[in-house]
């Protein structure tokens, strides 16, 4: 049983491999009644439906948390005071004035940067006294960077929708459909080196200051569950950090350093060639920032970079005095170092992997 389970997780490790993020381009549907959650009291307030089609998600930042959406968003809702014999769509400044005028949900995206970018907009008044207004937008998302096996594990992208005017029981969203692209466009929805894998959604309410600080509000979240390219991550990180690791190890056991007063010729390699990788890794850590989680604990990829750093300095230092055993003459001493090194080395090796290794099972912070 277990050969068997370890044959089909390594199938499916190899067809991720191989695919990619294949999944990007798949279409996701998330029906409103099986998904939503609703909190106790808003059942019997005022219900404003929600239809959220995600266009495109696209300069997603892990370092920074944030990331640019384009949606379409069709919010409905009921008006018996209306009176109109026929369909109308109402276009510019035509349906801010019948809003003022009307019912207005005032909807704003909670977790965005800025207010969001209006594309276009209109209002269709329909003679049975349903109201819809479409509004197609561009907007910069905030996120939580809670990712602690990154680059493994998933970010969950979301749109927080608010009514600035009407608390409950004034009104409550009903999300009803939710989708990724459409049918009849083939594209990409999730940009860059990340693959949708997920999404679903709810309604919460939050306490806010406005309308005196003791009022409670309808949030419709959509959720985005995305991970990121494995293929991406390592050819950008994990290659050049094991890289940095392996020629650290590869140093310390064939530039050995000879029973002389000087340490011998492969000493001052010994100690540059550490000292070069070191470098080298500030480096990459730097040129990387974009690409690793700003968070205040450790992620898989920063205890990577711990570990390997950690590693480099050890074989610096552990060179630098077995050179001077050499020069100071205790020769004998200076062997038991020299022949000890490897055995000790692929040991902290072996632990570091074990620790890092163990994040994989954490799933947030």
């Amino acid at each position: 049983m277990k050969i068997k389970a370890h044959s089909v997780f390594a199938s499916l490790m190899v067809a991720m491999l191989i695919n990619g993020p294949v999944i990007a381009n798949e279409k996701v549907r998330v029906s409103g009644g099986e998904t939503v959650k609703l909190e106790a009291g808003q059942e019997d307030a005022f219900p404003v439906t929600v239809d959220l089609i995600l266009d495109e998600v696209s300069d997603i930042s892990i370092a920074g948390g944030r990331a640019r959406a384009v949606a379409e968003l069709l919010l409905s809702w009921r008006d018996e005071a209306m009176d109109v014999s026929k369909e109308q769509t109402l276009l510019g400044d035509a349906v801010d004035t019948f809003l003022a005028g009307s019912f207005d949900p005032g909807v704003f995206v909670a977790n965005s940067e800025a207010p969001r970018e209006v594309i276009t907009r209109s209002l269709t008044l329909f003679p049975d006294g349903r109201v819809e207004l479409y509004e197609k937008f561009a907007v910069t998302l905030t996120f939580e960077t809670a990712i602690p096996s990154y680059p493994f594990g998933n970010l969950d992208l979301h749109i927080e929708l608010q009514s600035a005017n009407h608390a409950l029981p004034e009104l409550t969203f009903v999300p009803r459909h939710y989708e990724f692209g459409h049918d009849d466009l083939v594209h990409t929805v999730v940009k860059g080196n990340w693959y949708l894998i997920g999404s679903n959604s709810e309604v919460i309410k939050v306490k806010s200051l406005s309308h005196g600080g003791n009022s409670r509000f309808a949030v419709a979240i959509f959720h985005i569950k995305v991970a990121h390219d494995f293929l991406d991550v390592a050819q950008k990180i994990l290659v050049p950090l094991l890289s940095i690791l392996l020629l650290s190890l590869f140093i310390n056991k064939y530039s050995v350093i000879y029973e002389t007063e000087s340490g011998g010729d492969n000493g001052s390699w010994r100690v540059g060639g550490q000292l070069t990788l070191l470098l080298t890794l500030f480096a990459l850590k730097f040129s990387l920032g974009d690409d690793i989680p700003a968070t205040h604990y450790l992620t898989m990829i920063d205890a990577l970079f711990v570990a390997v750093g950690i590693m480099v300095v050890f074989a610096l230092m552990w060179g630098i005095y077995t050179i001077y055993l050499f020069q100071s003459g205790r020769v004998e001493l200076g062997y038991k170092f020299e022949h000890k090194s490897n055995v000790v080395f692929v040991f902290v090796a072996l632990v570091f992997l074990a620790w890092i290794l163990s994040f994989l099972f954490r799933t947030g912070h």
